[in-house]
């Protein structure tokens, strides 16, 4: 199996930001490997994340959102503790002789701190309907620079038979207002697009 890196930043930890706006996850890449005919019927869930509540939470939810489905979802942490080190060997290790065809891997790319103009904007009401000419009024809001950090987030699929690489996806998040609200986005994400390649495992 490719080596599979552990994510130094903590995947959540800098994104507790205090911010009224809601988050945006969308791919920017993904790739498939055509010759893997799937689908998969049991998937090891991995975030690469060094705290362990967080870990949890997203694996968690991982496998519940997966219950729609007939594939399998079994959190990582289930078979490998904070403390074992997330490598190739522990990961096999992990997943010789048990009935898993794949392992699922996200992990933090990089945060990018992103600075947008917004040019003024005029607003014109009125105070009185019946002379609305005379007393029409405008309002302009004037222009501002806005802040805002974007996620660069990575999950990709290993095939547990082969140790190939089936699928990859690179996301970004924009303003994520609280880490479980991109921990939701991120899991929706990933399964549509996991189901939308035929990955999957379609309940009867």
């Amino acid at each position: 199996m490719t080596q599979i890196r552990a994510c130094s930043t903590s995947l959540l930890a800098v994104v507790v930001l205090a911010l009224s706006a809601c988050a945006t996850t969308r791919p920017v890449h993904e790739w498939r490997d055509d010759k893997f005919s799937g689908p998969i019927d049991s998937v090891l869930v991995i975030a690469a994340i060094e705290r362990t509540t967080q870990r949890r939470v997203y694996e968690d939810l991982f496998a519940q959102a997966l219950q729609a489905f007939d594939t399998e979802a079994i959190p990582g942490y289930s078979l490998m503790t904070s403390q074992v080190e997330l490598s190739r060997a522990t990961v096999e290790a992990a997943v010789r002789g048990r009935a898993i065809d794949a392992v699922l891997v996200t992990r933090l790319l990089g945060v990018e701190q992103v600075e947008a103009y917004e040019p003024p904007t005029a607003h014109v009401y009125y105070r009185n309907y019946h002379r609305y000419y005379e007393h029409a009024l405008t309002e302009t809001s004037p222009a501002y620079y806005r802040r805002y950090k974007v996620l660069s987030i990575e999950t990709v699929l290993y095939d547990t038979a082969s140790g190939e690489l089936i699928w990859s996806m690179q996301s970004e998040s924009i303003e994520p207002s609280t880490p479980r609200h991109l921990i939701e986005e991120q899991i929706d994400l990933t399964i549509a697009r996991l189901n939308a390649q035929g990955l999957l495992s379609e309940k009867q």
